[in-house]
Formats: structure tokens, sequence, C-alpha cells
């Protein structure tokens, strides 16, 4: 692994966009360097299984990250697990607790987290009843009673895509309704096997042999208290994209804190892209890989076209 303060190509974030991007780096010849903190994979790989993937009938997301991993590594990819505490767009640095490390272009892949429920138990049943994706996970409780949570447009659209798999969907929302677009409200307000419960949050996640069994219910206007026996919960009350790094450094964001980008992957900043979930859009690996993609080829044509520095080709 190289020590050199200076590298090609720098990508922070290790997930699915990150990972791919660090796999075009090393082929197209660039010297590419990953900077990860908190762990490789990113929100994939803490799936159970992915079944969506093109190519895997059905994969832990581990394993399908550390396929990229690899794949990233043997194309001659730097990793670095570092923490990237500032960007300088003007002189094209970031800054670890190592110092600072020079690039001729930079891809930001630093995803996004779920907003969580708060349970006690939630992130023990993760991947054992819990989950932030139906349409990873749906699938696995095929002709099951599932529960989803949420009143926007992600938690109907979940809702939607579960009453084709599940035998029974619950939807739970705090309010006396959804605040979804009114086609996505109507649709799944017209789904005989949905049963929402409005003005209504989860006390508690009730195991059984380890794995979610059942949920205590609060009627909030009237304190009544239910439990509802359902083998999984889709958590969809939002996701919150990792940006607040791109916004310091002065990177443009969408007004839902997205880094905004052009079909390029191109940021507002020349050499600095963005990919993935930090991204917005539709949070799948297969478009995280796309856009890392399309990032990694034009940041390879930034380079090789001699725009970085004083910014004349």
């Amino acid at each position: 692994m190289s020590n050199k303060p200076e590298f090609d190509l720098v990508i922070i974030g290790g997930g699915p966009a990150g990972l791919t991007a660090a796999i075009y780096g090393g082929r197209m010849g660039l010297e590419t360097a990953l900077y990860e903190g908190k762990g490789f994979g990113g929100l994939a790989g803490t799936a159970p299984k992915i079944e969506n993937y093109p190519g895997f009938i059905s994969i832990n997301g581990l394993e399908l990250t550390e396929k990229m991993r690899e794949q990233a590594e043997n194309w001659g990819a730097n990793f670095f697990y570092e923490e990237v505490s500032a960007i300088n767009p003007n002189e094209m640095t970031i800054t670890t607790y190592g110092g600072d490390i020079k690039a001729k272009a930079i891809i930001i892949a630093t995803g996004s987290k779920h907003l969580t429920l708060g349970l006690p138990n939630e992130f023990e049943l993760v991947g054992n009843g819990i989950s932030y994706c139906a349409t990873c996970d749906g699938p696995l409780f095929r002709d099951q009673e599932v529960a989803a949570v949420g009143g926007g447009n992600a938690a109907g659209l979940e809702v939607i895509y579960l009453s084709n798999v599940a035998k029974k969907v619950y939807l739970i929302h705090r309010r006396h309704c959804m605040r979804a677009e009114a086609c996505i409200a109507d649709e799944v307000d017209s789904l005989e096997n949905v049963f929402p419960m409005y003005n209504s949050v989860i006390e508690e996640a009730i195991t059984k042999d380890d794995k979610l069994g059942a949920l205590k219910i609060k009627n909030i206007e009237t304190g009544e208290i239910s439990d509802i026996d359902v083998n999984a919960l889709f958590i969809a009350i939002g996701v919150e994209p990792q940006s607040a790094l791109a916004e310091k450094a002065g990177i443009e964001l969408e007004e839902n804190n997205c880094i905004k980008v052009n079909k390029n992957q191109e940021t507002n900043f020349p050499g600095i892209y963005a990919a993935g979930d930090v991204t917005g859009g539709i949070r799948q690996v297969t478009t995280a890989v796309g856009e890392a993609t399309t990032a990694a080829m034009n940041a390879f044509l930034y380079i090789k076209q001699g725009w970085y520095g004083d910014g004349v080709k």
C-alpha cells in the first residue's frame, strides 16, 4: 500500500459507489486511494441478503462488497481506514488524521444513513425481522404478515411493493392520514391486504426465538395498547444523506441536503464528483454502481485532459 501524500484519484466512502469508483480508477491506470472511516461496505454491507443485484440470485451484502473491494485491490487501488475531516476544493486536498492528501480528482461517495425509530433492540433485530428496504428484503417474507412504519412517499411505495409480496401489511403512522402524494396514498388505501393503523406509534418490538415476532402498538389519541403478530417490520421514516463534509467545503447541495450533480456526476467544483446515495435518487446498489462508473470515467477524462491544477487545459 502506497504512503505517498498525492494521488490521481481520491475517493471518500467505502460503500458500493466508492468501491466501484476504485475499481474503475485502478483499471484506468490512475493512482487511486479510497478513504473510509467507519466500515467498508456501507449500508449494503449490512444487508443479510441481496437478491436484486445482477449476476447473483442471492448474496450476503458483506460478501458482495468484499468482492468489490478485492476486485479494486487487484487493480491497484489503495485502501485507507481513515476518517476524512475536510475537503478543500480550491487546493484539491482532503484532510485525515494523518495529514492532508493531494488529489487531481475527488469522488465523494459518503452514502446515506437510515433514520431509526430508536427502539432499544432495533439494531439487534436488523436482519432478523427489521429492515429499512422492502425491495431488498421484502421477498424474504413472501406470504407472511409484515408491518411498515412511515407516512411519506417512501413508506407508501414500500407498502405498495409489500402488498404484492406479503399476505398482510400493517401500515403504522403517527398522523391521522398519510402525508404522501395523493396518487400514492390513494393506491395504498385501495389495497385489500393493507391495514392502516393511523395515530399510532410502535412502543416495543417483541422478539420470538431471537427474531421479530410481534409489535406493541399505542394509539396516541386513545392511549389503547395492542399487539400485532408480524414477521417483519420495514422502517421507512426517511434517510439522511451524509453530506455534511461536502456542505462544509462549499459544495452545492439540493434542498433535501443531497449533493447536487449534473449528468456527469460533477459538483459545482471542477474535478470533484459525487455518486451513490449521497446524491439522492433511487437508492439501490445498482444505481450507486452506475453513478460511480460515470463519476470515475469523467474523473479520468478530467485528469488526462489536464484540467486539474490551474484549471487550464
